[in-house]
């Protein structure tokens, strides 16, 4: 088979198969700095995450390894998604300039990596803060709009604050 038959057989199939996220990885993958947002189709990494990825790179660390580093499990986000995320921030100038300026920072490049991971991990902490509280709205919300027994009397209610 050549190589234009193989291409042709294969876009026969139609789309392209992806392995596609559990809604418990998705939920496990939008827990982590790296992650901006995860979906069960996509994944969108912070940019502070896809500067290090990059530095590291530079340094001669491999993708895999960053990656598990950061929580992101290669069996979970598989090599090829991986390989493609890499191949994307090499081609971006403005990530590889900022990566390079990280890369060659050699007495303070660990406090940097130190300082953006606490980045990181505060913005996190900030949004995970964001959705307790829209939880917690939302579960006065509802306790508010319940119907009572006895609607005069407030006994049964629980305060949510």
């Amino acid at each position: 088979m050549t190589l234009s038959e193989a291409s042709s057989a294969y876009h026969t199939r139609g789309t392209i198969m992806r392995r596609r996220f559990t809604q418990t990885e998705v939920y496990y993958l939008n827990t982590l700095p790296a992650v901006e947002r995860a979906s069960m189709d996509r994944i969108t990494y912070s940019k502070e995450f896809q500067v290090r990825c990059m530095a590291q790179y530079l340094r001669g660390n491999g993708p895999t390894s960053i990656f598990a580093s950061a929580g992101l499990d290669p069996k979970i986000m598989g090599g090829k998604r991986i390989e493609r995320a890499i191949a994307r921030w090499k081609a971006d100038p403005k990530i590889m300039l900022e990566a390079q300026t990280l890369a060659n920072k050699s007495d303070s490049g660990q406090r940097d990596l130190l300082v953006i991971t606490q980045a990181m991990t505060i913005k996190w902490l900030e949004k995970k803060v964001m959705d307790l509280q829209k939880q917690l709205h939302l579960l006065e919300s509802h306790a508010m709009n319940c119907s009572l027994p006895n609607s005069n009397s407030k006994e049964g209610l629980v305060s949510m604050a």
